[in-house]
């Protein structure tokens, strides 16, 4: 039996991150990962999508050369080049991170791991037995598989199946319009699909402040995408070629019909197969594992980070909380995370970024809430750009002026809210964000002058 410090199941941006965080802590340490490193994020997740939607925003752009003053004639889109090259970022990124498992002296087994006792497990392939002092679970999560579609179906898609496509369907329902379903909706619509979303909740982007679901989803219905909110889908039939969904809306039925439909409905834990309670780690009833915070599971030495915690599936939350469940096995005294804080974004066209509290949570928590609206439409930078739908609306205590939450949309915005989040961790006040110098022009001045207006002092409105 092969003995380590630590070692590190799954290698997604919680478990490489965490490998190397300990490998720099002075840890002998070992990453066991089944599949490709980089987990979902960088394979099928973040990256491949984030470079599809570079290539809808270029296609969307070379649409708009009169008013930039320029002519394309003849511009065609090829949409397999597009899935192809985001693979290809996908390999190079992959690629690094092997990279840096070599720099830092991190024993990787591309392997699966059950437990077969109290921190110690068991390759499936090698036969190999390995034991450590610490043991930090990041295997993530899965889509969610609607339990009404069969996912056997090629038309019938998942996150990562969505992916792999190499051609635009002419037509896709979308069932969720969360993060995932919208940035899918984003992607495949700038390649001339007829994109209907359908969500049981009563906006699009259900998680973020109402004053930003409302204007994406008004910006989102100009841009031909039949939205369907507060609906659920009632029956579905699909011959593999053709798929007939039955909606209900405020008891009406609506009926689409669609070459595709893709669900972006959430995720499932990724712990089945692990054998957890061979090492007495508990789960919930979904199947999460519940940790402190300081992502100690119900087993001492035994640690769990990223999606697997149910906690918020974000990579960088992720990472975050690896390098936590190591400074905590270092015995460091590290600050938990306030997950309230933490940046969320969306990379639709524009983009949405938010950090803290929404007005609607705000004024149920009992804060005598205040709020502030700077339109982009009065921001330089983003004039400049041409690109001036969006806004930042900065919620706060009205009482003591302290920053609570701020909600962004519009162009560059999830390139600004990491400073909303450090705002945030330091209690902030609107009258300390209007004296922060903003550099002119940036999109970012819309943030000061937003703290401006809060205070009563608008300059540029």
């Amino acid at each position: 039996m092969t003995s380590f410090d630590v070692i590190v199941i799954g290698g997604g941006p919680g478990g490489y991150v965490a490998a190397i965080k300990s490998s720099l802590s002075g840890k002998n340490t070992a990453l066991i990962e089944e599949g490709s490193l980089g987990g979902v994020c960088l394979n099928w997740g973040c990256i491949p999508t984030k470079s599809l939607l570079r290539n809808a925003e270029i296609v969307g752009n070379l649409s708009k050369g009169e008013f930039f003053g320029f002519a394309v004639d003849n511009i065609r889109s090829d949409y397999a080049k597009a899935q192809a090259r985001s693979r290809q970022v996908s390999a190079r990124l992959v690629e690094g991170i092997k990279h840096l498992m070599r720099k830092n002296k991190i024993t990787v087994f591309n392997d699966t791991a059950k437990f077969t006792g109290i921190k110690q497990v068991s390759l499936v392939k090698t036969k190999q037995r390995l034991t450590a002092k610490n043991m930090i679970i990041a295997t993530g999560s899965n889509p969610f598989w609607l339990p009404f579609l069969d996912y056997t179906k090629p038309n019938v898609l998942d996150s990562k199946k969505a992916l792999q496509l190499t051609a635009a369907p002419k037509s896709m329902i979308i069932v969720g319009a969360g993060a995932v379903g919208m940035e899918f909706a984003t992607i495949f619509s700038a390649y001339g699909t007829n994109v209907y979303i359908v969500e049981m909740q009563s906006s699009i982007l259900p998680n973020e402040d109402q004053a930003v679901s409302d204007l994406i989803q008004n910006e989102y219905a100009n841009k031909h995408i039949e939205i369907y909110t507060g609906t659920k889908i009632t029956a579905v039939k699909n011959d593999g070629k053709t798929v007939v969904a039955k909606l209900e809306k405020d008891g009406k039925s609506v009926t689409l019909t669609s070459e595709s439909i893709l669900s972006a409905t959430g995720i499932s834990p990724n712990g089945r197969g692990l054998d957890l309670a061979l090492c007495g780690v508990k789960t919930d009833e979904r199947g999460f594992i519940p940790v402190n915070e300081h992502m100690q599971t119900s087993a001492e030495g035994v640690y769990a980070i990223g999606d697997i915690t149910g906690k918020l599936a974000l990579a960088h939350v992720a990472s975050a909380q690896g390098m936590l469940a190591v400074d905590n096995i270092c015995k460091k005294s590290v600050k938990p995370i306030i997950y309230d804080n933490v940046p969320k974004c969306t990379y639709t066209g524009p983009e949405v970024a938010s950090a803290g509290l929404t007005e609607q949570k705000a004024i149920s928590l009992g804060y005598d809430v205040g709020a502030a609206v700077f339109p982009l439409l009065a921001n330089g930078k983003a004039i400049s750009y041409g690109e001036t739908t969006g806004m930042v609306k900065l919620i706060y205590d009205k009482r003591y002026g302290q920053l609570l939450g701020a909600h962004m949309c519009g162009i560059h915005v999830t390139e600004m809210i990491w400073g909303i989040a450090g705002y945030l961790n330091m209690e902030m006040t609107i009258e300390e964000m209007q004296r922060v110098i903003h550099p002119h022009p940036s999109v970012s001045e819309a943030i000061m002058e937003a703290a401006h207006m809060a205070n009563g002092e608008a300059i540029h409105i």
